[in-house]
């Protein structure tokens, strides 16, 4: 039996290695986002965005629409805030930026840059691009402004389905690490 304990111990240790999977999370957001002003959200309707192994739209769609809600947000047939979603079943090259974190943006700058004219006088409002090798099975989650139609603040999760397997609580665990990454609470909920 002492001899087969270490063999015991090391398949434990790689068995809970795998149960834990290493995304890659990241967001960046646009500095033209009204943060402060956004209490209400509404799914847009693009037709089959998650078409990869039999994922379940509905299991990211609940999952997003529950976060949302826990943070304020209300959902509403006249939105402030559009919330899309797609799942890529291929590598991809993706451009994202390094910004500081959202919360600070938006205590410290938000207002300053209400005014476009404004923004290019405020010198940490820089998008500096940084790309990234994204892996087969990325989710990616944008949310949209309504009035101005431009993509606000967006976030992806890198390799959550390359092995052509998943559980549902890979999803929730992919949707709630991308969903950290937004902190900020609806207006009317602060």
């Amino acid at each position: 039996m002492k001899n087969y304990l270490p063999l015991l111990l090391i398949c434990v240790s790689l068995a809970s290695c795998v149960s834990e999977r290493d995304f890659i999370v990241e967001y960046d957001y646009s500095y033209r986002g009204k943060f402060k002003q956004y209490n209400t959200f509404n799914f847009l309707n693009l037709g089959d965005t998650v078409n990869f192994n039999g994922l379940s739209d509905k299991l990211i769609r609940d999952e997003i629409e529950r976060r949302m809600v826990s943070q304020g947000y209300k959902l509403s047939n006249k939105p402030s805030l559009y919330v899309a979603y797609k799942v890529f079943s291929n590598d991809m090259k993706f451009k994202g930026y390094e910004q500081m974190e959202l919360e600070s943006w938006d205590q410290f700058f938000a207002k300053k840059a209400e005014n476009e004219y404004n923004l290019e006088y405020i010198k940490e409002a820089q998008y500096n691009t940084r790309d990234y090798e994204l892996k087969e099975g990325t989710l990616l989650i944008d949310f949209i402004d309504r009035k101005s139609h431009g993509v606000i603040w967006q976030g992806y999760a890198s390799g959550l389905f390359d092995d052509k397997t998943y559980f549902s609580k890979d999803v929730k665990y992919a949707v709630r690490s991308i969903l950290n990454q937004y902190r900020l609470l609806a207006a009317s909920f602060q």
